[in-house]
């Protein structure tokens, strides 16, 4: 039987993990397995690194705005909080962009 992509279907592929291996299965062997290959593991993976970003970068964008709110004009230039908000708001956004990029 084979899975969506012709792929062995997830039980034959355990098996044989099993019968190659006398001690305990590498994660990552038995991840791939279960996820019916390794380019299904790789975009569902790359998938949910991008989720992580994006909700990340929404929340550092969000607490950046109510450090704004709450600060007088002349101090937010040098307010430690925001700066720390703003760089990871930053490398958030970059890396949620670079996963796009490799993904597409």
């Amino acid at each position: 039987m084979t899975g969506l992509a012709e792929t062995p279907a997830r039980s034959s592929l355990l098996e044989e993990l099993e019968r190659h291996h006398d001690k305990a299965l590498p994660r990552s062997a038995v991840r791939t397995a279960l996820l019916e290959g390794a380019e299904r593991h790789t975009a569902l993976a790359r998938a949910v690194a991008l989720r992580l970003h994006e909700r990340l970068a929404a929340e550092a964008r969000q607490g950046s705005a109510q450090r704004r709110r709450a600060l007088p004009a002349d101090r937010a230039g040098g307010d430690a909080w925001l700066l720390r908000l703003a760089g990871a708001l930053a490398h958030h956004r970059n890396a949620a962009s670079a996963l796009i990029r490799a993904g597409g």
